[in-house]
Protein backbone atom coordinates (compact mmCIF):
# COMPACT_ATOMS: atom_id res chain seq x y z
CA UNK A 1 0.00 0.00 0.00
CA UNK A 2 1.08 3.31 -0.82
CA UNK A 3 0.66 6.10 1.69
CA UNK A 4 0.42 9.86 0.28
CA UNK A 5 1.72 11.83 3.46
CA UNK A 6 2.52 15.12 1.61
CA UNK A 7 -1.03 15.12 0.76
CA UNK A 8 -2.18 14.42 3.96
CA UNK A 9 -0.15 17.14 5.21
CA UNK A 10 -0.33 18.99 2.91
CA UNK A 11 -4.60 19.65 3.17
CA UNK A 12 -4.18 19.53 6.81
CA UNK A 13 -1.81 22.34 6.68
CA UNK A 14 -3.85 24.37 4.33
CA UNK A 15 -7.42 23.75 5.85
CA UNK A 16 -5.70 25.30 9.37
CA UNK A 17 -3.79 28.43 8.17
CA UNK A 18 -2.24 30.61 10.10
CA UNK A 19 -4.76 34.35 10.70
CA UNK A 20 -2.86 37.37 8.47
CA UNK A 21 -0.23 39.98 10.15
CA UNK A 22 -1.54 42.54 12.44
CA UNK A 23 -0.02 45.51 10.57
CA UNK A 24 2.65 47.38 11.83
CA UNK A 25 2.20 50.44 13.72
CA UNK A 26 5.79 51.77 14.40
CA UNK A 27 9.27 51.64 11.72
CA UNK A 28 11.55 49.33 12.06
CA UNK A 29 14.56 50.86 14.09
CA UNK A 30 17.84 49.55 15.79
CA UNK A 31 17.66 49.18 19.66
CA UNK A 32 19.36 51.05 21.50
CA UNK A 33 21.64 49.54 23.71
CA UNK A 34 21.45 50.04 27.62
CA UNK A 35 25.09 51.68 28.30
CA UNK A 36 26.00 54.00 30.82
CA UNK A 37 28.61 55.16 29.01
CA UNK A 38 28.27 58.39 26.33
CA UNK A 39 27.21 57.11 23.07
CA UNK A 40 30.07 58.25 20.40
CA UNK A 41 29.36 59.10 16.71
CA UNK A 42 30.71 57.51 14.02
CA UNK A 43 33.05 60.32 13.49
CA UNK A 44 35.23 59.67 15.96
CA UNK A 45 38.73 59.13 14.78
CA UNK A 46 39.90 56.45 17.31
CA UNK A 47 43.90 56.57 15.43
CA UNK A 48 44.65 59.83 16.78
CA UNK A 49 44.20 58.37 20.51
CA UNK A 50 47.41 58.42 22.44
CA UNK A 51 48.41 55.31 24.75
CA UNK A 52 50.08 55.63 27.71
CA UNK A 53 52.12 52.72 29.04
CA UNK A 54 54.06 52.62 32.13
CA UNK A 55 55.11 49.90 34.41
CA UNK A 56 55.99 50.00 37.73
CA UNK A 57 58.34 47.56 39.55
CA UNK A 58 57.88 47.22 43.83
CA UNK A 59 60.80 45.28 45.37
CA UNK A 60 61.04 44.74 48.66
CA UNK A 61 64.55 45.47 50.39
CA UNK A 62 66.49 42.53 51.36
Amino acid sequence: TVIDLVGVIGTHVLNHLLPDRRIRVKSRMIKRSNSKYQARGPTINRQTYKATTSIDIITTDP
